[in-house]
């Protein structure tokens, strides 16, 4: 089983281009999906899985950076919000309000295996995957009704889905591992279910993309946002040890789409989640680049022994 999920998540970004491509070539039975509201409860299923990934003892390594960390999650929730709504504005219609709903979504969770790739530090990442995801149930509703100015967003009703779909999942996947000591095979299947339900998403808002000229800025606008996001990444990782960059810089850098589409359908229904498809695609292109660079920047400067 180890090797299976070893060899799928190798091939993670040849089966994002093969799944992400069928859900934008034949979008029918996604958007069929996406009206049964199953993007939801996979959502739910991805978080769980996440929590099921958290060990708590290696999350402890995290401690030491707290006040960095604090410093890092204040930062990247004032300032990505408002980031997003400023290159939402290149379009407009549903489509804005995706493009929004990525500025408020946490930090994807496959950076803190693409930090892992690079020998960065993942209990760093893992802390601010987790404290990203309180933040964002506690604030997307109030800050989509703000920067959003649509009387369609309940923030009370926003709240109370990502409760149930992000953070219950999360401590439920987290307090089983923990108090069962789950590990070995059980772990690895968590691992498969996670990645297939990674991929089921990405198939369900690619889904809603549809091929017209206007999602050719809403690409602008989602790469606009990657870049800046990537900026603000990399300042607030200014000053820390070579190792520790990755960490705190990628998990910044990249917004978890599969939430964001979870957001946006909550808040603005499927038709908003078109533009998670493609920055589905941006985000994990995005972490595999960087992580082929920073691991060839790392072994320059810590050459084998």
């Amino acid at each position: 089983m180890n090797r299976l999920v070893a060899r799928l998540e190798g091939l993670l970004l040849l089966l994002v281009v093969v799944v992400g491509t069928l859900g934008v070539a034949v979008p029918g039975p996604g958007r069929l999906v996406d009206q049964s509201g199953a993007i939801d409860p996979t959502l739910a299923v991805l978080v769980l899985t996440t929590g099921l990934s958290i060990d708590a003892a290696a999350m402890s390594g995290a401690r030491r950076r707290w006040g960095r960390l604090l410093v890092v999650l204040a930062v990247s929730t004032v300032v990505l919000p408002p980031l997003a709504w400023g290159v939402g504005h290149l379009v407009a219609g549903p489509v804005r309000d995706g493009v929004l709903a990525v500025g408020v979504a946490p930090s994807e969770v496959a950076s803190v295996g693409f930090v892992g790739l690079v020998g960065g530090e993942v209990a760093v990442a893992a802390a601010l995957v987790g404290a990203s995801a309180v933040v964002t149930v506690l604030a997307a509703g109030p800050a989509l009704e703000l920067l959003a100015n649509a009387s369609s967003v309940h923030p009370v009703g926003l709240l109370a889905t990502l409760g149930l779909v992000v953070a219950l999942p999360l401590l439920a996947g987290s307090a089983l591992r923990q108090s069962l000591h789950l590990g070995g095979r059980i772990l690895d299947v968590g691992r498969l279910v996670g990645l297939l339900s990674l991929l089921g998403l990405l198939w369900e808002v690619a889904s809603e993309v549809q091929l017209r000229s206007e999602y050719v800025m809403v690409t602008v606008a989602l790469l606009g946002f990657l870049a800046g996001a990537a900026v603000l990444g990399r300042l607030v990782s200014w000053g820390l040890p070579p190792h520790a960059e990755p960490g705190v810089l990628l998990p910044i850098a990249m917004r978890d789409f599969a939430v964001a589409a979870g957001i946006a359908t909550a808040a603005f229904g499927p038709a908003a989640t078109g533009p998670l498809g493609i920055y589905g695609f941006m985000v994990l292109l995005f972490g595999a680049g960087a992580g082929r660079l920073g691991r060839g920047r790392w072994s320059r400067r810590h050459p084998p022994r």
